[in-house]
């Protein structure tokens, strides 16, 4: 029978090194998107004595290429806690996560409750925005699975998010200079990722408005202050020991990450 709390005990347990899982039981796993996120919110009920309050959300498979890598049908996503919220630059040790799976992107900060009282549509989306900076989220799945896991496994393990890496505001910004914004991926001095904004299906405001119905939809909200980083412009980068990443945005800033 489901059981979103001993869901939550096994996937917490998991985030030990050495403690990956191979799958969730199938006596306890969720069966449904709905249990996959009751399991996600019991798990980060846990997650937040460690690690903080939950002050927003990362939006997931925003893309066809990472839908097939993921073998999913549609987005998903997860929460951001107050101290895994980090300004670049930093430095992440290696040994202490599964993996770091690298991802450019654009996170918004809310300025208003997005509430039930409309459909949320990428216009109403963008007058939400109170500021914009670019950002890398730091994915880390604790499935040794990965990434054939399945998408309720990937809902219950907090959308597969571990840290969330965020540069400068960006000043003066338009809506047609995000949905244009384009990032390369420089790994020790190397190129190694480009893409654009325009890769996430709907843009950065069109999967902010997604997220907003959705929650809405299960009786939740946006709230002014929140923070959503808003899906992949690349493909993952699985960062390695003794590598410098910069995620450059052109003139919308950069953001540093040194892996030990």
């Amino acid at each position: 029978m489901f059981d979103p709390e001993q869901v939550a005990q096994l996937l917490l347990q998991a985030r030990r090194p050495g403690h990956m899982l191979a799958s969730i039981p199938s006596n306890i796993a969720p069966s449904t998107t709905l249990e996959a996120y009751q399991a996600q919110e019991c798990l980060v009920s846990a997650l937040s004595r460690d690690w903080g309050t939950a002050v927003g959300y990362k939006i997931g498979c925003t893309n066809q290429t990472a839908r097939e890598m993921l073998a999913v049908e549609s987005p998903f996503s997860g929460r951001c806690l107050a101290d895994e919220i980090y300004r670049s630059p930093i430095t992440i040790k290696h040994d202490e996560l599964h993996m770091v799976g690298v991802e450019p992107e654009i996170a918004i900060r809310v300025g208003i409750d997005m509430t039930d009282d409309r459909k949320w549509t990428a216009h109403a989306a963008a007058e939400s925005a109170e500021s914009i900076m670019p950002a890398i989220e730091i994915v880390e799945s604790r499935f040794s699975t990965w990434p054939h896991m399945g998408i309720l496994a990937a809902i219950a393990d907090n959308g597969v998010h571990r840290k969330l890496v965020v540069g400068d505001n960006i000043k003066g910004w338009s809506v047609k200079m995000i949905e244009e914004a384009q990032v390369s991926l420089i790994v020790s001095g190397k190129t190694e990722r480009k893409g654009t904004a325009k890769n996430i299906d709907g843009g950065p405001f069109g999967v902010l408005a997604w997220l907003a119905n959705q929650l809405n939809s299960r009786g939740q909200k946006l709230c002014a202050g929140d923070i959503v980083t808003t899906g992949v412009m690349t493909d993952i980068f699985d960062a390695k020991a003794n590598e410098h990443i910069v995620a450059d945005y052109k003139m919308l800033g950069t953001v540093e990450i040194t892996v030990d």
